[in-house]
Parts: C-alpha cells; structure tokens; sequence
C-alpha cells in the first residue's frame, strides 16, 4: 500500500508535466490525443490540451453523472474516426 501512495503522489502530485512524458515530447508529437480527464485535482487536462494544437479534451468529469458516458462513448467514436489512418 506503501508504494502505491507513493506511486500515486509522484504521478499526479509532483509531476512538473505529466508523468510518462515531458514537455518537449508534448511539443513536438504529431500524434492526435484525446484527453479523459479524471475526477482529481491533479490530473494534467489542461497542461496537455494547451500544449497540444492536436488535444481534444472530454467533458469532466466523463463518467459522472452516469448519463454523460454515453456522450464520452460518442467523442470517443468521434475522435477515432476522425483520425483513423487511410
């Protein structure tokens, strides 16, 4: 239990950008992302969506209430077709 706080606080809490990427990488991926935010304080939405031309952020929270899920499904659907390779 011990490490997954730990875990949990570096990913989220003390994370300059996020947790798996940087900044630069964010610059300079050609990739479309979608953004799902979570339901915490410290969930990156809005330092990935102003770093990216390519973002799209999902309504937050996406799963609550229970009815905004199938609206997520929806953007999900939207967004894959969207960019889907030739």
């Amino acid at each position: 239990m011990h490490m997954t706080e730990q875990f949990v606080t570096r990913m989220l809490a003390n994370s300059d950008f996020v947790f798996t990427v940087t900044r630069d990488f964010m610059r300079n991926c050609q990739n479309p992302i979608l953004v799902l935010p979570a339901k915490v304080p410290a969930h990156p939405r809005r330092r990935v969506g102003d770093a990216r031309a390519k973002a799209e952020v999902s309504m937050s929270p996406w799963k609550e209430p229970e009815e905004r899920t199938p609206l997520a499904v929806c953007q999900n659907r939207s967004f894959l077709k969207a960019y889907r390779p030739a």
